[in-house]
């Protein structure tokens, strides 16, 4: 009673005045054993304060930057981009001018994490208003509100005669996002018949599992079939009545996340307000996700999506005043597994067990042999997973990273539910080289299987072929630093096993034999050196980390392969993105033997206006990374055509080296990948014809305000590790381009992603004179050079060209005076390397080609008539070791061009002048 009296008394306070208050206030406070009120009790009795709420909705600023937990190797929002946040859950949208993931402009959900873990692995994710991303409605203006429980970043955006609003929502106390995306018809325009949640992941960096908690034999799990796209019955296979699609998130780094995305509804609203359920599906491919429904509800209901329900579709559209909408929301597990989301979606039993190994992976089946979720052991081997309310009996298989199975089927018969223990196989052991840099790789001997490292045990199979992640590969690779691997767990058995560092060196050979509960050790002593390159200074300017939004592979792990492959100048590429990652190579230990140097590869995902068809992939490198804004700050790309990104390239970092990528794709995941096979336009390059051509004459064409061309790019990647098998075709290209006066070098890279492509393979080698052997290399000078063509391209062979007459001596990159000289060209490479091949090219023909082999000195006379180039290849044929070494490449250099001033006028002049 009196606290009561205490409380009102305070609340009177602010009407009755001082003096009133205190009399009244001290009346109602008790006394001590004296009867003398204390002097305390005369004090104002402060209730405790009501905590505060942690709802954020605001846009980064400069004065509250710090404030913002962005954490994770994909979290890329910086100033200007809008926050949301819970205390539990944060969440980035990029701002209106921030273009993120397949859809020109802003708007886009680009960061998704626990606050306080930093880790963010969420890519992007686009509504597709029309089911297309040259159709998207794009985002022009984005609010906030704090309301009651809840706070929203709002986006709005208007085409076509449709207004979308899109609607992020974090509950003061709530575990997940909703996400409620409204698409309301408000004037004339095109029909809209499907829309979707489109959510990229390329190259799995986070793993696909579909589950229907409405229709449960649509749940596919990680057994997904092969969608072909431009087949509508494949197409319709694949669209599943499904409604979750949960996010596996990479097991590479210490703070793991997986997420769950739900189509929870998708409705038509009537002019009338009269509601009527709209039919969903999901399509699942291995590099992207998309939850779709259609516009109007079906004529004939089913479960599933029918050649009729596609015929209908054609005939769908909104009407003015109607509106859909679509109601998502995205679950966040801590562990990178299906369990850490589906145990916050069943409210069923548990299953419990232990394993004699905390590296496990557990899944389960229902009684109708239908997916149920897939977990992974704790530290302890524990595991406690929660299964559905409906499941009686279920199959269970716990998976080792060596490949073992153990398969059980348990009756869920009592709350324990208990599967017991799990006891594998006992292994063997390999102590691991010290201080010495390498790659090992292991090969089964006899009735021992070849071993697997970096299997995420997770089975994702498409039309039942496993697809294996990038980090999946039979090698460990050691940079002779303390933070290297010291042993390798292994399979009893025998075992071939292959040393080796990179093409400059030779390849050793040993046999293990690995005995259970044994450590062995091999004999593994340094490796020769065959090839000295001295001021040649071999480079991989095209190389992929986590950074990317299509890799999870950490960047210690790619510094550490980088430097077992004996490659010496890195070029980080990170897709839209720019990452300072140098500090590394001093926190590695790693100064003086690797150089990193900061550069993006600017990729163009969006159609729009300007850029009808994308503008490709290209690098640019050096550039100085802004941690504090957006992507690092990234030049732009989308919205332009590629002479505006390459203006916009020339304002931000003026002597950065532009390089056109891998201008053509073999299988490409999306049409617009490669800039040769459509120049943005829709029309493939034809080297066939002249630049001027109407086919090729887009290249020609200058900016109006920067007046830089297309073709206004520094170098072209000509051989790409992951576009192997159009090499041939990207050289005509390039002596297309080089015969009519475009002096463009080439380059060759890896364009490796993960561990499981082998990285600096192919590599360029760059001669940096006086550069003594020594790292770091002046910036400037290892740019100019590339630029300048003083560099030969490699899978490895090892070239050493000129031209020399009496007076003058020209190598790559130069230009030699004279109608008749003598090509000197010297061919070396490691044992294992194998050359039958040289071609001479002068002019994009062959000017002589003949049989040669490892070691030969070759000097061929050159007689040309009028300004000419001559470029030299050498090519062999993979013995069994370069097989085990580079299982996608076969032995081939290829040089630049050496320039022939024929007249001697002082004046280069293209040999076909077409243009």
């Amino acid at each position: 009673m009196i606290a009561v009296m205490q409380k009102w008394a305070r609340v009177l306070c602010l009407p009755l005045g001082l003096a009133i208050c205190l009399t009244g206030y001290a009346t109602a406070q008790t006394e001590d054993d004296t009867g003398l009120a204390t002097m305390e009790e005369f004090l104002p009795v402060a209730e405790a304060p009501l905590p505060a709420s942690l709802l954020r909705a605001e846009q980064i600023k400069l004065e509250t930057f710090d404030s913002f937990p962005r954490g994770g190797p994909d979290s890329i929002a910086g100033l200007g981009d809008w926050w949301l946040s819970n205390g539990k859950i944060c969440v980035a949208v990029s701002d209106v001018n921030h273009h993120a993931g397949i859809v020109a402009g802003g708007g886009t959900l680009i960061d998704v994490a626990h606050c306080e873990r930093g880790n963010d692995q969420w890519t992007y994710a686009n509504i597709l208003t029309g089911l297309a991303k040259e159709a998207a409605i794009p985002v022009s203006k984005i609010t906030t509100l704090i309301e009651g429980d809840h706070a929203d970043i709002i986006t709005v955006g208007e085409g076509d005669g449709i207004r979308q609003t899109v609607t992020y929502r974090l509950r003061e106390t709530g575990e997940e996002l909703e996400i409620n995306v409204q698409i309301e018809r408000i004037g004339e325009g095109r029909p809209v018949q499907m829309s979707g949640l489109f959510t990229l992941y390329s190259q799995r960096a986070l793993t696909p599992f579909s589950l229907s908690s409405y229709i449960p034999n649509a749940t596919l799990g990680f057994q997904h079939p092969a969608i072909d796209r431009n087949k509508v019955s494949s197409l319709l296979g694949g669209m599943m009545p499904s409604d979750w699609n949960i996010l596996v998130g990479a097991d590479t780094y210490d703070s793991k996340v997986s997420y769950g995305v739900q189509l929870g509804s998708a409705e038509l609203i009537k002019a009338n307000g009269s509601r009527q359920p709209l039919p969903r599906f999901l399509a699942v491919f291995p590099d992207y996700s998309l939850h779709g429904w259609m516009t109007r509800p079906l004529w004939f209901q089913s479960e599933r999506l029918t050649w009729l329900s596609l015929l209908q579709n054609q005939f769908m559209d909104l009407e003015k005043g109607e509106q859909m909408l679509a109601k998502f929301k995205v679950l966040l597990g801590d562990r990178a597994d299906v369990a850490s989301v589906t145990d916050q979606i069943y409210n069923g039993p548990r299953i419990r067990g232990y394993a004699n190994n905390f590296d496990v992976s557990v899944a389960v089946w229902d009684q109708d042999d239908r997916p149920v979720t897939q977990g992974r052991v704790a530290a302890d081997g524990s595991f406690n997973i929660r299964l559905p309310k409906h499941v009686q009996w279920i199959k269970m298989q716990a998976t080792a990273p060596w490949g073992q199975k153990i398969s059980r089927e348990l009756s869920l018969a009592d709350a324990r539910n208990d599967s017991g223990r799990w006891v594998f196989r006992k292994n063997g052991a390999l102590r691991l080289p010290r201080d010495m840099p390498m790659s090992l790789y292991f090969f089964g001997f006899g009735n021992t299987d070849t071993p697997e490292f970096g299997n995420d045990l997770l089975g994702f199979t498409e039309q039942g072929l496993s697809l294996p992640g990038m980090m999946r590969r039979n090698r460990i690779d050691l940079a002779g630093v303390d933070s290297d691997l010291e042993q390798v767990n292994l399979p009893p058995g025998q075992y071939r096993v292959l040393a080796a560092r990179g093409m400059e060196f030779d390849v050793k050979e040993y046999l293990l034999t690995v005995v259970a509960g044994k450590t062995s050790q091999l004999p593994i002593i340094p490796l020769k050196q065959i090839w000295y390159g001295g001021d040649w200074r071999s480079a991989d300017l095209h190389v992929h980390s986590g950074a990317s939004f299509d890799s999870v592979l950490p960047f210690d792990e790619r510094l550490r392969s980088f430097v077992a492959q004996g490659a010496e100048v890195l070029v980080a590429s990170e897709h839209n993105r720019l990452v300072d990652q140098s500090g590394r190579v001093a926190a590695l230990g790693l100064e003086g033997r690797v150089q990193v140097i900061t550069g993006s590869e600017l990729t163009g995902m969006s159609r729009t206006a300007n850029a009808p068809t994308t503008v490709g992939h290209s690098n640019v490198f050096p550039l100085t990374a802004r941690p504090m804004e957006f992507a690092g700050g990234t030049p732009a790309v989308e919205n332009r055509a590629l002479r505006e990104v390459i203006a916009g390239v020339r304002e931000q970092a003026p002597n950065a080296l532009f390089q056109l990528n891998h201008p053509r794709a073999a299988n490409p995941i999306d049409a617009d990948l490669a800039f040769f096979d459509h120049l943005s336009i829709g029309r493939s390059y034809d080297p066939a014809q002249a630049l001027d051509s109407v086919n090729n004459g887009s290249l020609l064409l200058p900016d109006p305000v920067s007046g830089f061309r297309d073709i206004d790019f520094d170098v072209l990647e000509v051989l790409n590790g992951a576009e192997f098998s159009v090499y041939s075709q990207i050289r005509d290209d390039w002596f297309s381009i080089l015969n009519q006066g475009a002096r463009r070098a080439a380059t060759g890279n890896s364009d490796s992603h993960g561990i499981r492509s082998v990285v600096a393979a192919p590599r360029t080698y760059v001669y940096v004179a006086a550069s003594n052997n020594q790292l770091p290399l002046d910036e400037s000078a290892f740019v100019g050079a590339v630029r300048d063509g003083h560099s030969f391209m490699t899978t490895g062979p090892f070239l050493a060209v000129t031209l020399r007459d009496d007076y003058s001596d020209a190598g790559m990159g130069d230009t030699f005076s004279g109608r008749r000289g003598e090509l000197h060209i010297q061919i070396d490479a490691a044992p294992w390397v194998t050359v039958n091949t040289m071609t001479i090219w002068v002019n994009g023909e062959i000017y002589r080609q003949l049989k040669v082999a490892v070691g030969d000195h070759k000097v061929i006379e050159l007689i040309v008539d009028t300004d000419s180039y001559v470029v030299v290849e050498v090519s062999g044929d993979p013995g069994e070791v370069y097989r085990a070494l580079m299982p996608d490449l076969a032995p081939l250099a290829l040089s630049n061009p050496i320039y022939i001033d024929a007249d001697g006028n002082g004046e280069w002049q293209a040999p076909k002048i077409m243009n």
